[in-house]
């Protein structure tokens, strides 16, 4: 039997999506699954380390999200913009690449309006005149090929990323409102909100983790926005070993699923890199509890790409993933799962699915029925996975 999408919807009032994150950080609610036969529990992210056990492993995504998305403009006068995805050096070479119609000194990026833009138009930063993006062919039906170009010299790597910091922004989710997101971080931490600039860094440094490392991500993620220096401390104190994996964050996490099934849905690819120090702290844990939904990514696809050896490593697993965990899939490493409460119909609620079976859908209508606070800046489950993985 297909899997059907539908199967995935759910009514989600607007007054339910959070466009401001709570503070702080660990004040955000915590739903506590206990199964599909008890209640489950009304927590706080900052009695997570009540929640865990010694010997247990926490695992992190430790990726940066870089200031990708850039407001730009025509000659004409009219407005763009261009989300970066990552540089095509970096990335799997497309078939355009191969061929050699695409070089690879550019980046991959989303460009809106796209269907108005011809090959070869340059558009300039609306902030900082020194960013030149000039827009390149398509690599496929949803990204295009561009190159960025600071004081002329071309952008290349992620490491470049924080030339970017006046000309970009921290490139939210469309469902957060940015103005009311950035007017109350500002007013929050004491920033005149009408300095765009200031008020632009505060927002970006909320949609930080506290250990991001990383650069890289075109999104952040989310689940690790909760975490505090004090719960990590916490953690330790009880026993508990934090370890990190680093998956950007693309396409393949915040694209969303329009197809009518599951299997007709095109998982796009991210890159991640499994510590030799975090492999070999899963293999030693208790249980292993995953920071959201790109760790679980990374650590299930590591497992996959040294299971035919069926042996502990010594060294790093890293490389391209393109994962779709979805009802009937095995997971090979995870047992408890940090994450947020997403979308209708998007992939990640697939996942959820495929974890802990169809009683997520009683914990939603349990969160929504108490007030918990949806998507990227709302609040947070803990989930078990279930007995029949």
């Amino acid at each position: 039997m297909r899997l059907r999408m539908d199967e995935f919807d759910y009514e989600l009032p607007p007054s339910a999506v959070a466009h401001v994150p709570v503070e702080p950080r660990d004040s955000a609610r915590l739903l506590v699954d206990r199964g599909p036969c008890q209640a489950p529990q009304h927590r706080h992210v900052a009695d997570l380390a009540s929640l865990l056990e010694p010997g247990d492993v926490l695992v992190v995504n430790e990726t940066r999200v870089m200031p990708a998305r850039l407001p730009l403009r025509k000659g004409t006068g009219g407005a763009a913009e261009v989300l970066l995805l990552e540089p095509l050096a970096s990335g799997p070479r497309s078939a355009l690449q191969i061929a050699g119609a695409v070089g690879d000194q550019g980046w991959a990026a989303l460009v809106r309006p796209s269907r108005r833009i011809a090959d070869g138009t340059v558009l300039v930063s609306e902030r900082d005149p020194n960013v030149q993006v000039i827009v390149r062919q398509r690599l496929d039906r949803q990204r295009r090929a561009v190159d960025v170009l600071v004081d002329g010299v071309p952008l290349v790597d992620v490491s470049q990323a924080p030339l970017l910091v006046h000309a970009g922004e921290a490139p939210l989710p469309p469902y957060i409102d940015p103005i009311t997101a950035r007017n109350a971080i500002a007013q929050r931490i004491g920033v005149d909100a009408s300095d765009s600039h200031a008020a632009r860094e505060a927002l970006a440094d909320r949609y930080q983790t506290v250990y991001a490392r990383t650069d890289g991500s075109a999104a952040a993620p989310t689940a690790g926005l909760h975490l505090t220096e004090r719960v990590l401390h916490a953690l330790r104190s009880n026993g508990v070993e934090i370890a990190t994996v680093d998956l950007t964050v693309g396409l393949a996490t915040f694209a969303p699923v329009t197809a009518e099934h599951a299997d007709e849905h095109e998982m796009h690819v991210e890159h991640y890199r499994v510590p030799a120090a975090t492999l070999a702290a899963c293999d030693a844990a208790e249980r292993i509890v995953a920071v959201g939904t790109t760790t679980v990514r990374a650590l299930e696809s590591a497992a996959l790409a040294r299971q035919p050896a069926a042996e502990t490593g010594t060294s790093d697993i890293c490389g391209w993933t393109e994962l779709f965990l979805r009802r009937g899939a095995e997971f090979l490493v995870v047992d408890g799962l940090l994450t947020n409460f997403h979308l209708p119909r998007s992939s990640l609620l697939l996942l959820i699915d495929a974890f802990i079976g169809p009683h997520w859908r009683g914990l939603y209508e349990t969160a929504l029925a108490n007030g918990y606070r949806f998507l990227s800046f709302g609040d947070a489950m803990l989930l078990r996975r279930s007995s029949g993985q």
